[in-house]
């Protein structure tokens, strides 16, 4: 009985040890100021990854696109299929603009303040980088 309690002891102490390390949250969690280079007009963002109830969302705030007017409205866009894995991500994104639908793939990495990847997009990939805001 004794050897029954102290194993149930050391695994009670060991499971909450090991609790801080499972709730850490991802490096890719934060706000972020983003950048990419587009046939050299360079497009800004700020990009915002969030975690609620075990789920990632992602949330994108447009600059002024080169050649906008600065009261044009924002472009529409819907995010799906985010996934968060440790320092990196992924995730879709259906872009709504004057030109009509676009379709782009995030992928990237965060080191520290750095983040960096790849837009894939119709008209192939876009390298994208940022920092933390």
């Amino acid at each position: 009985m004794f050897k029954s309690l102290r194993f149930a002891a050391i695994a009670a102490t060991a499971s909450l040890i090991a609790a801080p390390a499972l709730a850490q949250s991802s490096p890719v969690l934060g706000t972020w100021a983003t950048a990419v280079d587009v046939q050299g007009q360079k497009i800004e963002a700020e990009m915002t990854f969030s975690q609620a109830g075990g789920a990632y969302a992602v949330a994108i705030k447009d600059g002024p696109m080169p050649g906008a007017p600065a009261d044009a409205p924002p472009m529409e866009s819907k995010i799906s299929d985010v996934v968060v894995d440790g320092s990196k991500f992924t995730f879709k994104r259906a872009l709504t603009t004057p030109q009509g639908a676009m379709n782009l793939t995030y992928t990237g990495t965060v080191d520290g303040d750095k983040l960096s990847g790849e837009v894939g997009s119709d008209f192939g990939p876009i390298a994208i980088t940022g920092s933390r805001k």
